[in-house]
């Protein structure tokens, strides 16, 4: 079963309901547009056409409206019966019969409809886009979560006309002006295991994506009016998380390496104040075990030990690897009297660890403040 779309004005509603009956049509999904008009298309995946001459009898009527400004669509599904079709056609003997079918069987579920070309989000539930033009423009969708959580998306259906050079993208991180957080160099997988593209039509599709931190994006370019897709979007509990992008001005948190070999980032895409709060980097083994009391803050540790460090500093980008380093830090300190100004546009704190350590450091990354820029020991 191929869907179909046709126009027809809400005014005619009954009588187009009427028609698909007559032609023993399959079920309907009715779009209100404040800007485009009032459409229909025929029925929606998974939904049979009945053997019954009325096949409205027991079919799901999707109505979906543009109650909300922009982005939001309210979706109301309605799980139709003889009585509710009838009703919708003009029968007044079933009316009251239908109102009472309506309220017990009305399900109510918010959808997100893309309008914005750079549409950043931490919401869960379905997502639709469907392009207003043939332009060919790039555009995309930005997750980002709790850092202590994953972003996990599954694309439902698309219409993206390769021929037309459509394309949608996700993306395990996040990209901006062809940098991409977390760098390659701080992500267990290389850039082109991180990056899935896909085109074509595809109305049975069932893929998942889920990140290795934070942080995701759905890119796509759509260049033919009427294309689009259908995603939904989950954030399941990370573990262990190490790389992240920082959601909160004022919450600290804690860049852990577990023992292992890895480089973990906090990342701020502001200019920020970091304050480090607690530092414990070289002096436990892997194992957890202490072997040394607190040394305080140790300065110049990329002199020192650069194997293992906590990195601060700015950049002009997302990619980490391009870091200006303001200061390097180690050492064990509980209570570390450690503030650092960053006047780039993207703030870092990053953790290198050798994997013979099982080093963390607490933080706290906040906007730049006029108080901030007078205190003479900012250095600004």
């Amino acid at each position: 079963y191929s869907p179909t779309i046709s126009r027809t004005p809400l005014s005619d509603l009954p009588a187009a309901i009427q028609t698909k009956d007559e032609k023993k049509a399959h079920p309907i999904t009715i779009l209100i547009n404040g800007e485009e008009g009032s459409y229909f298309s025929h029925s929606l995946p998974r939904i049979h056409t009945s053997s019954h001459p009325h096949w409205f009898h027991f079919f799901p009527i999707f109505l979906v409206g543009e109650m909300f400004p922009k982005s939001i669509l309210l979706v109301i599904v309605i799980h139709a019966t003889f009585d509710i079709a009838i009703a919708m056609i003009g029968n007044d003997h079933h009316q009251q019969q239908a109102e009472k079918h309506w309220r017990k069987r009305v399900h109510v579920v918010i959808c997100v409809f893309v309008a914005d070309c750079i549409f950043v989000t931490s919401e869960s539930g379905p997502f639709s886009y469907i392009s207003r033009s043939d332009d060919d423009v790039v555009c995309g969708i930005y997750f980002l979560t709790d850092p202590d959580r994953t972003v996990e998306i599954h694309v439902r259906s698309f219409d993206v006309p390769c021929e037309h050079r459509g394309l949608l993208a996700v993306i395990d991180g996040w990209e901006l002006n062809g940098e991409v957080f977390p760098s390659e160099g701080d992500h267990p997988l290389l850039m082109k295991e991180r990056v899935n593209e896909f085109c074509g039509k595809n109305r049975w599709f069932r893929k998942t994506f889920v990140s290795s931190q934070n942080a995701a994006i759905l890119q796509y370019r759509v260049p033919l009016r009427g294309k689009g897709f259908v995603v939904s979007v989950k954030y399941p509990k990370h573990p262990r998380p190490c790389n992240v992008l920082s959601v909160s001005t004022t919450d600290p948190f804690t860049l852990r390496n577990y023992g292992r070999r890895i480089n973990c980032t906090f990342t701020a895409v502001y200019p920020g104040v970091v304050r480090v709060i607690a530092l414990g980097v070289g002096g436990s083994d892997s194992q957890g075990i202490a072997r040394t009391t607190e040394t305080g803050t140790l300065r110049k540790c990329n002199a020192r030990n650069p194997r293992d460090q906590v990195q601060i500093g700015g950049s002009h980008g997302l990619d980490t690897t391009k870091l200006e380093v303001i200061d390097s830090i180690c050492g064990i300190d509980s209570k570390p009297e450690i503030k650092e100004l960053v006047a780039y546009e993207v703030t870092s704190v990053r953790l290198v660890s050798s994997g013979y350590y099982d080093n963390s450091v607490t933080v706290g990354i906040s906007p730049i403040t006029e108080d901030d820029l007078l205190d003479p020991a900012s250095g600004l």
